[in-house]
């Protein structure tokens, strides 16, 4: 789970994507995509955006966080999408909560 503040904006958000057994997933030739929805709502996307694969080899990437994308607090789920030309494939679901900023 990831709780970040409603209205954060122009940082990266870094990920290390694993396969099921943990194992560093090597992203070499990935196309990767973050996908962040309202649970119960998933043709709605509220992030639909590519990442910078930071070491292939290392399965690491970020998503820079946009000036619209954290605009309303709520509990959402999201997944990393990693594409080649053959195939598609999805990570585990995981949670982002954007809660109101004091």
């Amino acid at each position: 789970m990831i709780t970040i503040a409603k209205g954060d904006k122009g940082y990266n958000l870094g990920f290390t994507v694993t396969d099921d057994l943990g194992v560093v997933k090597d992203l070499t030739g990935y196309t990767v995509k973050l996908k962040m929805w309202a649970p119960g709502v998933p043709g709605t996307l509220v992030i639909n955006g590519t990442c910078v694969v930071d070491s292939a080899a290392l399965g690491t990437c970020h998503y820079v966080i946009g000036s619209t994308d954290l605009a309303t607090a709520g509990r959402y789920s999201a997944e990393l999408e990693l594409t080649t030309l053959t195939v598609t494939e999805s990570t585990e679901l995981f949670t982002i909560i954007i809660k109101e900023s004091g």
